[in-house]
């Protein structure tokens, strides 16, 4: 059995038949091998050291998470109209909603606030290595 597999982005050129069915290695993530490595889009100031015990940080600083998607869970309606298809939250939905919101924003918070403390010790070592003598 053979099927379609597409690489890259797009194009036909990036299209290709597979014939044995994918295994779980090939399913894994791969870690950054780079030396130097991008967070975010472009800039200097994205560019990171990549450290090679822990090559798990470059993979988890380059993901980018997308918010969860969730129904709105303000007064709305859904369909076209009609009294069925008007929806208003109940005191008791209000009220989780502003929790599941509130702990969502405080796990953003502590999330830029670990990826923040990434890069300061990787400024720290950079200066570090500006300060130290050469070995040559």
């Amino acid at each position: 059995m053979s099927r379609n597999i597409s690489y890259g982005r797009g194009g036909a050129g990036n299209i290709t038949r597979q014939h044995s069915a994918p295994t779980p290695k090939d399913l894994v993530t791969p870690t950054i091998k780079q030396e130097v490595y991008t967070t975010g889009r472009g800039g200097s100031g994205n560019m990171m050291h990549n450290d090679p015990e822990r090559p798990q940080l470059a993979r988890e600083l380059q993901d980018v998470e997308s918010p969860p998607l969730r129904a709105q869970q303000i007064p709305h309606h859904t369909g076209r109209g009609g009294a069925a298809n008007a929806y208003i939250p109940t005191p008791e939905e209000e009220e989780r909603e502003k929790k599941i919101h509130e702990q969502e924003a405080e796990l953003i918070r502590v999330r830029t606030q670990s990826k923040d403390r990434v890069k300061e010790i990787e400024q720290e070592r950079q200066e570090l290595r500006k300060e130290s003598p050469s070995s040559s």
